[in-house]
């Protein structure tokens, strides 16, 4: 009969194994604590690695964009905004994705029973050489207008949607919007400058419209669980900050091409989410100009809020 331990071995057998296995893990003890006791000794050979120099860490940092986010998300806060940096949701394959940051109006009046605001969706953009929006999106019954604002309200039914109208509120039309957006480079090292699409570009804008989608669909399902009678109007308004050089390029009759320099443009970006077409209209604002954009936005979602407390009081005027 095999001896406790291992199966099929005999006493002897065993206590040899047990010492076998005691003395390599002993060993294997030994040799880690040495190595970790001796550094690995330089190579004569190899040159020694010196420090990089914090001036060439520093033009790294701004190359990458880095440091522009971190501007972006300095200036807000202190410009009483709340401001979440690296926020992640899950995408359309269940991973996780990331945006570089959400910012929504800090206070407010504190209307009872009514809040209006917006989620600034921004993504940031360290563009060395110029970015241009080209080809004006024309004016067509094919369009969909009604995703050219991202909204929702409470409760259901609306009691405040017949006297306030969300698409004129923030100007859902054509003025000024484009179909296009492409970056100036210089490719395979030559002198010239091309016109080309942007991977980096087109990944910023896609991550801002699903986040955004996301965003409404999720406040939608909360509000329908709601019982209680709290009149909301929550818009998203995606934005593209980008730190360098923005145009506009407009092709009149003539066929003569005028170029713009602008501090905001406006993108119809279409995309799919699975079978289903998508379409978001984004800002693409410069960074110098990103925090007028937002305390105009701040300003209108107050004067709104103002006009659906007076709605409100009218309907019910125990609510005050």
């Amino acid at each position: 009969m095999a001896a406790p331990g291992v199966e099929g071995q005999q006493p002897n057998q065993n206590v040899a194994a047990f010492a076998v296995a005691q003395a390599a893990t002993l060993k294997a003890f030994l040799i880690a604590r040495c190595a970790n006791n001796h550094p690995r000794q330089h190579n004569p050979g190899m040159p020694a690695e010196r420090p990089i120099s914090i001036d060439v860490i520093r033009k790294a940092l701004e190359r990458s964009g880095y440091l522009m986010k971190s501007r972006v998300v300095r200036m807000l806060a202190e410009a009483d905004f709340f401001v979440e940096p690296n926020v992640t949701h899950k995408g359309p394959h269940g991973a996780a994705q990331g945006i570089d940051l959400t910012a929504e109006a800090a206070g407010g009046s504190n209307r009872r029973g009514v809040c209006v605001k917006t989620t600034f969706v921004i993504q940031t953009v360290n563009n060395v050489h110029p970015i241009v929006l080209l080809t004006e999106r024309p004016s067509t019954p094919n369009a969909d207008f009604e995703s050219y604002i991202k909204f929702g309200t409470s409760p259901a039914p609306c009691p405040f949607l017949n006297q306030i109208h969300p698409y004129e509120e923030r100007a859902a039309d054509w003025h000024n919007l484009f179909s296009e957006i492409c970056v100036l480079d210089k490719l395979d090292g030559g002198d010239e400058f091309t016109a080309c699409r942007s991977d980096g570009m087109r990944s910023s804008l896609l991550k801002a419209s699903q986040y955004t989608e996301d965003e409404v669909s999720a406040f939608g399902e909360w509000v329908a669980e709601e019982t209680g009678r709290y009149w909301r109007l929550f818009f998203w308004h995606p934005i593209v900050v980008v730190s360098g050089q923005l145009l506009t390029a407009k092709v009149t009759a003539d066929g003569t091409v005028q170029l713009q320099e602008v501090p905001l443009a406006r993108l119809e970006f279409n995309w799919h989410d699975g079978e289903d077409r998508k379409t978001t209209v984004m800002e693409v604002v410069r960074e110098d100009f990103l925090l007028e954009r937002l305390d105009s936005i701040r300003a209108q979602d107050d004067a709104i809020e103002a006009r659906i407390h007076a709605i409100k009081l009218a309907q019910e005027p125990e609510t005050d």
